[in-house]
Order: C-alpha cells, then sequence, then structure tokens
C-alpha cells in the first residue's frame, strides 16, 4: 500500500511536505505514512501543514482524505463550492485547529479542462500562504494571493490562463524532457509586476501588463513573449530564438551557444555577459523612417504669397524652419547606426507630426502663371478695386483704401493686359510679358492698401476722465460741522451738479449711436465741471 501510493505521489509529481500533529480528524493512515516519507525524500523544503487530498466540498466544510474540516471566514472563497471541480483530487498542506482549517502552505491542482471548456479556479481574493502548483492543462485561475511560487508543472502541456492572481515569488514554468514539445500558451491578464522563471522550451506569454523580469534558463531553445518586459534575461546550455513583439527594455545574455534576439520586439539595450555567446541582435527597421526622409514634400517660402502661382503651395520662412528642424532629427537617428527601435520609432512619430503642423500651414499663391490667354483674362477678372479717398477720412473704418494715383496705375496695368487679350496676334511672349506685369502690378496695388477710420469713435479718453471724476469727489456738507479738520467737503448742491454732469458724459460713453463730435463736446463739458467742482472744495475747521 505504501509503495502503491508512493508511486502515485511520483507520478503527480507531488512536493513532499512536513506532516505536524494536528486535530484527531487527521488520525495515522496509510497516507500519513507516505505523508512522512515525503518530507524525508524532500527536505530541502519543509512546508508546514498536514498534507491531504481533497475529495469535496459542501458550503461548510472541506472532505479531505484525512477527515472533514471546516474552513475559516478568511478562506471561504477558497473552498467555495463553485471551486468543486478544480479541487477534486488536488493536494493541498493545511493547518488545522480545532478542527478548522486556519491556513493553506501549498496546493497543486490536478483537475485538468478541456480546449472547450476551462477548469475554473476563483481565489475570491483569498490567500495561500505557500506555493500554487498548477498540475492540469486547460486550467484558469484567477483572483487569489500567493505568497510562494506559481509553479506550472510539465503536464500542463497547451494552455493556461492567470487572471488577476498576486504572487509573491515567481511564475516557475518547469522544463519538458520528451522529444516532441509542442507551444505552450501562457495568459496573464491584469498581473502586476510578474516575474517569470522559465526552464521549459517552446512557452509562448502574452500579458497585457509589462513583465518586470523574465529568467530563461537551462535547455531552453524557443520562446516567445508577447508583451512589454522591463529585464529579460537569457542563461540557456545551447542555442536559442526569441519571438514575438513588444517592448523589451534591457536583455541581458549570460549563457547560450547562438542567441538570436533578432524578433519583432523594441529592445532598449542589449548586455552580453558572456563573450563567447554568438548573439544576433535587433534588427533596427528603419525603412519607413528612410522612405520618409527620402523626399520631405517642402513648398515654396513666401512673405504673403503674391509671388506664388496659385497652383502652388507656400509657407512662411518661419514655418519652414520649424518642418527643417524635425526633419533634421530624425535624419540624425536614420543615420545613427547605434540608434535602437524606439528611437527610430519615435523620430518616425515627431516627424508625422511636424509634417501635419507643416501641411495644415500650408496656402496657396494668389500669382497667375504664365500660360494662354484664358489664365491672362482670369488673372484681369481676379483684380479687386477698393475704394479712393484723399486721406481715408470719409472712408469707413478698417475698410481699405488707396489714392486716385495708386488706382490709375492699377487700372493701367489692368488696360495694358486686356490690350493683350483682345489682340489677336499676340504671341506667347506677349501674354508671359502681360501676367508678369499685371502680376507686379497687382502687389503693389494691395501693398498700398490703408484702412479708413470713418465711423469709428473714440471715447477713450472720455471714459478715462469719469474715472478721474469720480476720484476727486469729496464729503458732502453744508457747513463742515463735524468733520474732521481739514476734511475737504462741497455742498450737497455742488455735488449733485457735479454728478450730472458725470452722469451725462457716461451717457454718452455707452451710447453706441454717439458720434465723435458728441464725445468731445462731452468731454469738454465734464472738463469744466472737474475744474468748477474743485473750486468749489471748502476745509472743515
Amino acid at each position: 500500500m505504501k509503495n502503491k501510493a508512493l508511486s502515485t505521489l511520483m507520478a503527480t509529481a507531488i512536493t513532499a511536505t512536513l506532516v505536524i500533529p494536528v486535530s484527531s480528524a487527521s488520525a495515522a493512515t496509510p497516507l500519513n505514512q507516505v505523508n512522512s516519507y515525503e518530507t524525508q525524500v524532500a527536505a530541502t523544503k519543509k512546508v508546514i501543514g498536514e498534507s491531504v487530498t481533497i475529495r469535496n466540498l459542501t458550503k461548510d466544510t472541506v472532505i479531505t482524505s484525512n477527515g472533514t474540516f471546516r474552513v475559516h471566514k478568511d478562506l471561504k472563497s477558497l473552498f467555495q463550492t463553485s471551486n468543486k471541480t478544480a479541487l477534486t483530487n488536488a493536494r493541498a498542506t493545511i493547518v488545522v485547529k480545532n478542527g478548522q482549517i486556519t491556513d493553506v502552505t501549498a496546493l497543486t491542482l490536478n483537475k485538468a479542462g478541456t480546449s472547450k471548456k476551462s477548469v475554473y479556479f476563483d481565489g475570491g481574493d483569498a490567500d495561500i500562504s505557500g506555493d500554487l502548483t498548477v498540475n492540469a492543462d486547460y486550467v484558469k485561475i484567477q483572483d487569489v494571493s500567493v505568497d510562494g511560487q506559481l509553479i506550472i508543472t510539465n503536464r500542463v502541456k497547451k494552455a493556461i490562463t492567470l487572471d488577476e492572481v498576486e504572487v509573491g515569488d515567481t511564475i516557475t514554468l518547469k522544463p519538458i524532457v520528451t522529444k516532441k514539445v509542442n507551444w505552450l500558451y501562457v495568459t496573464l491578464r491584469d498581473m502586476k509586476s510578474a516575474d517569470i522563471n522559465l526552464a521549459r522550451t517552446k512557452v509562448n506569454v502574452s500579458s497585457d501588463q509589462t513583465l518586470s523580469k523574465v529568467d530563461v534558463v537551462g535547455k531552453v531553445t524557443s520562446f516567445e513573449v508577447m508583451s512589454n518586459v522591463e529585464k529579460l534575461t537569457i542563461n540557456v546550455d545551447k542555442d536559442f530564438n526569441l519571438y514575438g513583439e513588444g517592448k523589451i527594455d534591457q536583455i541581458v545574455v549570460k549563457g547560450g551557444t547562438k542567441v538570436a534576439l533578432d524578433s519583432g520586439h523594441q529592445v532598449g539595450n542589449v548586455q552580453v555577459d558572456n563573450k563567447n555567446v554568438s548573439v544576433t541582435l535587433p534588427i533596427i527597421d528603419k525603412k519607413e523612417l528612410n522612405t520618409l526622409l527620402a523626399s520631405p514634400p517642402y513648398v515654396h517660402v513666401s512673405v504673403n504669397g503674391y509671388d506664388i502661382l496659385t497652383t502652388d503651395k507656400w509657407t512662411t520662412q518661419a514655418e519652414r524652419n520649424a518642418f527643417d528642424s524635425a526633419v533634421a532629427s530624425a535624419r540624425a537617428v536614420a543615420n545613427n547606426n547605434s540608434a535602437s527601435q524606439e528611437q527610430v520609432k519615435n523620430a518616425i512619430s515627431q516627424y508625422k507630426n511636424a509634417l501635419a503642423v507643416y501641411q495644415a500651414a500650408q496656402k496657396s499663391g494668389t500669382k497667375y502663371g504664365y500660360g494662354d490667354k484664358a489664365s491672362l483674362q482670369s488673372l484681369i477678372n481676379s483684380v479687386q478695386y477698393v475704394t479712393v479717398s484723399w486721406d481715408g477720412s470719409n472712408v469707413p473704418y478698417n475698410t481699405p483704401w488707396t489714392t486716385q494715383t495708386e488706382r490709375n496705375a492699377i487700372e493701367s496695368a489692368v488696360s495694358s493686359a486686356q490690350s493683350v487679350v483682345n489682340n489677336y496676334y499676340a504671341t506667347q511672349t506677349d501674354i508671359a510679358n502681360a501676367i508678369n506685369n499685371l502680376n507686379n502690378a497687382i502687389w503693389t496695388y494691395k501693398s498700398a492698401y490703408k484702412y479708413g477710420n470713418n465711423g469709428y469713435v473714440d471715447k477713450t479718453n472720455l471714459q478715462s476722465l469719469v474715472n478721474y471724476a469720480y476720484s476727486v469727489r469729496v464729503t458732502v456738507s453744508e457747513n463742515g460741522a463735524g468733520l474732521t479738520s481739514g476734511t475737504l467737503y462741497t455742498t450737497q448742491r455742488e455735488w449733485d451738479d457735479f454728478n450730472s454732469a458725470i452722469s451725462y458724459a457716461e451717457r454718452i460713453t455707452s451710447n453706441s449711436n454717439s458720434s465723435q463730435y458728441d464725445v468731445s463736446s462731452a468731454t469738454e463739458y465734464l472738463n469744466n465741471a472737474i475744474s468748477i467742482y474743485r473750486g468749489q472744495y471748502k476745509s472743515a475747521n
């Protein structure tokens, strides 16, 4: 019986544990003898507690090979009936006090699922104070804290999922010794700061969180990681290939024969500690960056676009300089043989952002090109005349105007251009010259624009005078009685007269229909009122 139990134990790769005396429910049995033997053969790792096989779960109890026990409230979620399938024939090391399980110091899950239906184990945020070992395929574990290691044995051959599992030590993948090894897919979800010790080859790890540390050791020849990794250490026996994508901040190579790191990852730094290892470094893909830099889409530089054809685009020199700076920075990365993939990616992003800004700033020119009579006629038709004035006083506020002389010049240029259009025998040179002359005349005409001021009423001085008037008002008193000696005052009538002048000025400033004459008159009136009012100041005795 003892030998049979021991054989079963070894076949399922169960870690031995230390047995201590517990309740009467765990009286000596052949299984206890096996447990004692386990302690002897695995003395390097002693786990406090009683090793049992879980047979069944009820609402309040756990039925084990050593008896039936109640469960402490902190462990209720671990042994909830929804976990019955996952815990069937599971091996657990438990601490029992007064017939109640108060701690779980080790747990091994032996129940496998299928590719169509996984076995779920939900810890409900409970804590396992030692190691959690997964010894079966297609298991999904969630919401449990593991103080020790989370061990994935070689019996897990296809897939395992860990969701919000907090592991105090490492996620350890044990080696597999069979000749034919299929890929094992390990999915990690919401695993904060996960550390992985990988001794098994052909493992695909995907994670939605950054992995803190991954140590690849032993006979591992292939590893695929589909996530970001802070530090990847490779210390293998022979050849090794890295696959996957994501960002790896640092790779340290300590052992191996030929180590190929030319995966799809963006690698920040590669450190080779063992110079005997032949390392194939990550390939830095600069194809997109070089394509962008091959021919930056520059346009013309102009002050106002008058010298740029209507069919062309232009920007100011400042806008061109800003884009030039981005191009130069990107080109520096492209020419840097030591640039990382991350630097290349950032250079591409910064170039594209600068290009978007540059293109948004581009405007169409206003100069018509050299062509046929239709182009010349279009240029003639584009001329827009503005008001003629001597000094702009009769021109509405902010409306463009020119002098008669300036108007005559553009009209003469238009007339000359029109005569070329009307000339049946005009040559291509005549047309080109006419277009050039008219473009120049248009530029000169627009440069001569001035803006009218008629209708603009400046109330600034009047408003300032109103503010000043308020500041010079003094105390009201008929004879100064009761006032502190030296206090200035006027009579109520004098104060009222002055306030009336202020109110009149305020009505003028707030009236949108007030003319400049109204404003000037109100300013003069208020100035006089201030002078009279201040002349009426009296000083209390």
